[in-house]
């Protein structure tokens, strides 16, 4: 889906939808955080531990590596 697409599909909504569908976007993202954090309190265990937390910062475990490397 490119730009254009996307701003047709929300060009078609009303304003309740949109309002709605931004309440929704903002409850993920908050709920992406809550568990990013509370994946974040303790060093993972094993390999699941791993893969989820690489998972909740969209990162593969070769980039989550590189970002553990940074800090």
């Amino acid at each position: 889906m490119n730009l254009n697409e996307v701003e047709n599909r929300l060009h078609s909504l009303s304003l309740d939808q949109l309002s709605k569908l931004l309440e929704k976007l903002e409850n993920t993202v908050q709920s992406k955080k809550a568990a990013l954090k509370e994946a974040s309190k303790a060093p993972p265990r094993n390999q699941s531990d791993i893969e989820k937390l690489a998972d909740l910062q969209g990162l593969d475990l070769s980039g989550l590596m590189r970002e553990i490397s940074k800090r």
